[in-house]
């Protein structure tokens, strides 16, 4: 390898690693300094950082860099010492403390030997201006520090083997990286073991705060939101893209060499610095493109995603569809930030944190989510003012049908007197029948106005007379006018088709009651329809029953609904609106 390009490739390894050791320690300490062990992580990639610096120095400054390097190296123990601190805090070991204060009183110990003795000088060697190389007692520094160090992977090796799901991947991840770490470092010693090489592990170093990140990223090692995660891996990344910037500018000038005269070498590095900002520029666009995705929106975005959410038929399926765009949209994971519907109010959660130009899609979009929620909101409002104008209409019309029908069903009683008393019992019967039609229509079609108040569960039971379990206690805001008719019709269906009837009861919220019977149960064909009018499931009956409780459980913004209850065969559920 040509000596200046070697030189470049190994200060640009040096400088990212310091850089993403530095960027990682502001992560935890800004985003994750409540949870246990986050200190002594920030203090280790702090000295991570700073052994970075301490060998890239004698690469730029020559001897000059000796007194800096020398003490960072004296004291390159005490980062060691955090280390093992850390792993065995992670693994929540009960000899933590004491392995905490025997790891600092060693490092320290190792750390004043070395700034008394001196760890070593700063020499030339293979066309590097500088190079650290250890002195005996500098040797003793960095063997007690490479023991540390291995006394934590030993600790870390132990969980991976010994652990189970997140906490195994969390140590993998951080044994990894530092296991990259460790054999980077061996480059370092290459003056001074006698290789004559180029001491190529160094440049494995940005592969270990790469390592770390992921393990941090991928496996949550620290607690922090998705977009602390996001802000992380950018700033990464995009120091990446400025190193790589800078080198792929610097490149000509290292192969050329350095060109002779003021002016010459002022243009040269004018050159460079205007090639790395023009190479900058397309790069942040890609690290915006990866960490950030789906940022620039179009017209036809806009008009996409308000044909996709005119699909939407209720709130609930509203929200879905919202949230399944957004986030296919953005790359957020199913669990990530998303947006609520509630009638016409859409609430973005998760999004306080998230860059400007991320929170401005969510913003554009809980608008567009706002207008559909607006025009579900309208069509539903129209809807019922039809229904309810049909249910006028048919109530008008069952007014004036029961009139016509009742004054002949009086004669035809009043005329059947004198019939055998066969006759007179069928045609009693069949008025009978007529005569609950007419009050089943009646029920159906009137307007249901109620006037809630609280009635105590219990009563109801004993006044149907079935057993129940119903809480001490327990009330249900209802009208009781309204609630004995639903109640009646229930339990007069359920009686002629079972044996046994019982009523259930929960306070909630939302109060729920249910009238269970053990009869054959509802029938497959009719199960969806159950509710509408004359859809019936006994023989004989108006098929009325139902609907009207249905349309009185509305009027108390409540619902009835199929349930299943174990040892019943059928179970209708009612659902009162108003918390009891």
């Amino acid at each position: 390898m040509d000596t200046a390009l070697g030189i470049l490739a190994y200060l640009g390894a040096l400088a990212l690693t310091a850089i993403a050791s530095l960027l990682l320690a502001i992560f935890v300490a800004l985003r994750a300094r409540a949870l246990p062990g986050a200190w002594l992580l920030v203090m280790f990639l702090g000295g991570v950082a700073l052994w970075s610096l301490a060998q890239a120095a004698p690469a730029m400054f020559g001897s000059a860099a000796a007194p800096f390097t020398t003490t960072l190296i004296a004291l390159s123990p005490l980062p060691a010492a955090a280390f093992v601190y850390l792993v065995f805090a992670y693994a929540l070991s009960s000899a933590q403390r004491r392995v905490a204060v025997a790891s600092y009183a060693v490092a320290a110990f190792a750390s004043v030997i070395g700034l008394i003795f001196g760890v070593g000088d700063v020499l030339p060697w293979r066309g590097f201006p500088g190079f650290f190389v250890p002195s005996v007692v500098g040797w003793g520094v960095l063997c007690l520090t490479a023991a540390l160090s291995l006394a934590g992977h030993v600790r870390l090796m132990r969980m991976w083997i010994e652990q189970q799901g997140q906490q195994r991947d969390q140590a993998r991840a951080v044994f990894v990286s530092s296991a990259i770490g460790l054999v980077a470092l061996t480059g370092f010693g290459f003056p001074a073991l006698g290789i004559d090489a180029y001491p190529w592990p160094v440049l494995l170093l940005p592969f270990y705060s790469v390592a770390l990140v992921y393990g941090i990223v991928r496996h949550r090692f620290m607690a922090a939101d998705l977009w602390a995660q996001r802000g992380l891996v950018w700033l990464l990344l995009l120091a990446g893209a400025g190193a790589a910037s800078a080198l792929i500018a610097a490149l000509p000038l290292a192969l050329a060499g350095r060109p002779a005269g003021f002016l010459a070498t002022w243009a040269a590095l004018a050159a460079t610095l205007l090639l790395g900002l023009a190479l900058l520029t397309p790069m942040k666009r890609l690290v915006d493109r990866l960490v950030f995705p789906g940022g620039r929106l179009t017209e036809a975005d806009i008009a996409a995603w308000r044909d996709e959410l005119a699909e939407a038929t209720d709130g609930e399926s509203l929200t879905l569809l919202a949230n399944r765009l957004l986030r296919e949209r953005l790359s957020l994971p199913p669990d990530g930030p998303g947006l609520s519907v509630t009638g016409e109010t859409v609430i973005l959660t998760g999004w306080n944190d998230a860059p400007l130009a991320t929170r401005h899609i969510a913003e554009r979009f809980a608008a567009l989510a706002g207008e559909a929620a607006r025009r579900l909101e309208a069509a539903h409002r129209l809807v019922e003012v039809e229904r309810e104008a049909r249910l006028a209409e048919l109530g008008a019309l069952a007014a004036t049908v029961a009139h016509d029908l009742r004054n002949p069903l009086g004669i035809v009683t009043m005329a059947a007197t004198g019939a055998p008393a066969d006759v007179r019992a069928e045609i009693g019967d069949q008025v009978a029948r007529m005569n609950h039609l007419i009050t089943d229509i009646l029920d159906y079609a009137k307007a249901w106005t109620v006037a809630p108040q609280a009635i105590a569960v219990d009563m109801l039971a004993e006044r149907f007379g079935i057993a129940a379990q119903v809480p001490q206690g327990m009330t249900v805001t209802a009208d009781l006018a309204a609630l004995d008719r639903v109640l009646s019709n229930l339990i007069d269906n359920a009686r002629s088709l079972s044996t046994e009837v019982a009523m259930f009861a929960d306070p909630g919220p939302p109060a729920v009651i249910d009238i269970c019977d053990n009869g054959p149960g509802i029938p497959p064909e009719i199960a969806d329809s159950l509710f509408r009018p004359f859809v019936s499931r006994r023989p004989g009956g108006t098929g009325l029953g139902l609907a009207i409780v249905r349309r009185i459980m509305v009027a108390h913004d409540g619902t009835v609904s199929l349930a299943e209850r174990p040892g019943w065969s059928t179970c209708f559920r009612l659902t009162f609106g108003a918390p009891s």
